[in-house]
């Protein structure tokens, strides 16, 4: 489903976050809500149960759609338009988790909190039933542009067990507790991570974190990593496997549980943890039926 989403729905407790947000693409998302005045794109949210909004999914289902889009990769997408009581007295939706848009969700509560004649105190949304259409859920890996992986592997022997990979290995997606570490066309797991290296560079944050794959890779591995290398610890970030020429750091996914847990219980995510999908097509906002 789509509609409109009230920004204060993370303080009354409807929206639930699980990432933290980066000030820096905070920062950018203001810049183009202000030069928009509206988002591109819908926020992504996934609802484990849509309560009295699947009677609005089965009517509208009952009849033909009132759009047909083709979608960029040869199939269609069907769009009906809901009016009547639906619109007008829509029933509230139980608590939703904010799957993608942290950032222009973020920047959009505080560009009405400081200029509300710029932005209104909504957001186009797009709700997915995802206790019947589950969201795939993966990782957000990093890239390190100049981190020589051969030293780096070397390194990180010091305080986690460091293993070289068959070269003609597929590509894996790694289990909970270990790395990949990529670069030169050569493939590196790093596993079983010093207890005591990693207590002491995230004493100073959530406990919970020493259990999340990023935490341990923005706070632990990768400082470590290009500290010895004189680089910035500040990485890309990427949704797809590193090219064979780029340095980069493959991160298994956490848990729904964990996200969830983290979400409820306000423990959230380092920012860039997850990859939710699939998100809403592009120019979903311009296909809508009128």
């Amino acid at each position: 489903m789509l509609g409109a989403l009230s920004l204060h729905g993370s303080e009354t407790g409807h929206v639930l976050r699980h990432q933290h947000v980066a000030e820096p693409d905070v920062r950018l998302h203001t810049r183009l809500l202000r030069e928009r005045h509206a988002p591109v794109e819908p926020l992504l949210l996934a609802a484990p149960d849509l309560g009295a909004f699947l009677g609005c999914v089965e009517e509208a289902l009952n009849r033909p759609p009132d759009r047909t889009v083709a979608t960029p990769h040869g199939g269609v997408q069907r769009l009906w338009a809901m009016g009547g009581a639906w619109s007008r007295r829509p029933p509230a939706l139980p608590p939703v988790l904010l799957a993608d848009g942290h950032h222009r969700f973020e920047a959009a509560r505080r560009l009405h909190r400081s200029h509300p004649a710029v932005l209104g105190d909504r957001l186009p949304a797009l709700v997915v039933d995802h206790g019947r259409h589950p969201l795939r859920l993966a990782a957000t890996h990093r890239t390190v542009p100049g981190l020589d992986p051969h030293r780096a592997a070397d390194v990180a022997a010091r305080f986690a067990r460091v293993t070289e990979l068959p070269a003609a290995a597929p590509r894996p997606v790694p289990r909970a507790g270990t790395f990949l570490l990529t670069g030169k066309s050569r493939r590196w797991a790093i596993s079983r991570i010093s207890p005591v290296t990693t207590a002491r560079r995230l004493r100073f944050l959530p406990s919970e974190w020493a259990e999340l794959s990023a935490a341990i890779s923005d706070h632990v591995l990768l400082p470590i990593l290009c500290e010895d290398q004189g680089l910035d610890p500040v990485p890309g970030y990427t949704e797809r496997y590193p090219a064979d020429d780029e340095a980069g750091l493959i991160l298994p996914p956490p848990t729904w549980e964990q996200i969830w847990s983290g979400a409820a219980g306000g423990t959230v995510m380092p920012p860039r943890t997850t990859s939710l999908g699939p998100g809403p097509l592009p120019g979903l906002l311009s296909a809508l039926p009128r």
